[in-house]
């Protein structure tokens, strides 16, 4: 049985906006990019109303995305144990998925003090995560300079990557974590593809330590602004990963050309139909997987303000797929 679940991204931003800015969203004066900061940094902050949600849909999984302000760290331990028990009072899994901004990145960085600065940091945030009672964190792997992702520099950043998932892996476990690696899409010019991924999940499971592959098959589907052609049932790349490697997905879309990642799902913006999200939906059984979370985004001033309904209906649409 599949965990169907999602995060939040920039869904929940309107509830977090004053009336000033409210009324500025509502006639257009205002954009979504033009928003505060600190109104989605709000909105992320706010778990217990994420929680709320998600169990109001029916969906057994939330995954909590932590970001480049690092404000989650600030969380009291009183306030972590609170959302452990909420989590679990509702009958909710929890995942956590990590920042990869700023230093947060660093874990493939060729400066071993960079490397290291940026590891400690990861292991702050693996011990809110168990704190708050996730069972999978989710890592992208890093932010890489141009200069460094090519010839003989790839191969010393892979081997910074596979030196930091390493360390990681080992602490997420004595945890209780299952530490993923997410792929990167195609911008960051690095493990953007699955076999790059698994072969830095393969060497460091020789190290026995165990860690997975999270497959974000909308990231996977940036490939589509170099090849200039939508990839042929993308779906099936699901196919290639070994089943002992999978425990959470990401689940998400990609519009080619107009550089959109993570359209609503059941509005067919992206390359993801109804017939690939059924497919889809059977290999992810068949691969074992304990849970797919969904990412999507709003896009829109009335997606912004009709969220709740956006929600609901992307949400039913997946229930009769993933049934």
């Amino acid at each position: 049985m599949v965990n169907l679940g999602r995060n939040f991204k920039n869904f929940l931003v309107i509830e977090h906006l004053d009336e000033r800015e409210r009324l500025a969203l509502m006639k257009g004066e205002l954009d979504l990019n033009s928003i505060n900061p600190e109104v989605l940094k709000k909105a992320k902050l706010d778990v217990e109303r994420q929680i709320g949600i998600i169990t109001d849909l029916g969906m057994t999984h939330i995954e909590i995305e932590l970001d480049s302000t690092d404000a989650y760290l600030s969380f009291y331990p009183e306030r972590r144990k609170c959302i452990n028990e909420l989590a679990k009072s509702n009958g909710l899994t929890l995942s956590v998925n990590l920042p990869n901004s700023f230093a947060n990145g660093g874990i493939g960085s060729l400066r071993i003090e960079d490397r290291e600065a940026a590891t400690e940091i990861q292991k702050r945030h693996l011990q809110l995560a168990a704190d708050i009672g996730a069972k999978y964190v989710n890592l992208r792997p890093g932010n890489v300079p141009a200069e460094n992702r090519t010839g003989d520099n790839r191969e010393l950043v892979h081997n910074s990557l596979v030196n930091s998932l390493v360390e990681l892996g080992k602490f997420a476990d004595e945890l209780g974590l299952a530490l993923h690696m997410e792929n990167n899409p195609v911008f960051d010019g690095i493990c953007c593809e699955i076999d790059e991924c698994l072969r830095l999940v393969k060497r460091v499971r020789e190290q026995d330590v165990p860690i997975y592959f999270n497959f974000d098959i909308g990231n996977w589907l940036t490939n589509a602004e170099i090849t200039r052609q939508a990839p042929t049932d993308p779906e099936s790349q699901l196919a290639s990963i070994p089943p002992d490697y999978i425990k959470e997905l990401h689940l998400s879309d990609y519009v080619p050309g107009e550089m959109t990642l993570r359209p609503p799902l059941h509005l067919d913006l992206g390359m993801l139909r109804h017939y690939n999200l059924e497919r889809y939906a059977r290999l992810a059984k068949i691969k074992k997987a304990e849970a797919v979370v969904v990412e999507t985004e709003i896009r829109s001033i009335e997606q912004a303000i009709n969220y709740k309904d956006l929600l609901r209906n992307e949400t039913d649409y997946l229930f009769c797929i993933f049934r």
